[in-house]
C-alpha cells in the first residue's frame, strides 16, 4: 500500500507532467461533467416534446418558409 508521502510525490509528478493548466482544464471537464450528470439524474434537462400538427407531418421547414418579399425603389 502507498503511504501518504507517496501520494504526495506522485500528485507533484502529476503537476510536474500535466502542468497546472492542463490539470485545471481537467478540473473544469469533471465539474461540467458532475453538474450535467446532477442535473440529469434530477430530470432537468428533459425537453417537453409537442406532437406536430397535421398539417406539417411529414413535410420539411423548407416547404415552409415564406417568399421573398419584392423590394421595388
Amino acid at each position: 500500500m502507498l503511504g501518504l508521502g507517496e501520494y504526495i510525490v506522485l500528485g507533484f509528478i502529476l503537476l510536474v507532467v500535466f502542468s497546472a493548466a492542463r490539470m485545471g482544464q481537467l478540473g473544469n471537464a469533471v465539474g461540467k461533467f458532475v453538474y450535467s450528470f446532477r442535473k440529469a439524474s434530477r430530470g432537468q434537462d428533459l425537453v417537453d416534446v409537442k406532437s406536430l400538427p397535421q398539417s406539417r407531418r411529414g413535410s420539411t421547414d423548407a416547404d415552409f418558409t415564406e417568399p421573398p418579399k419584392d423590394r421595388r425603389s
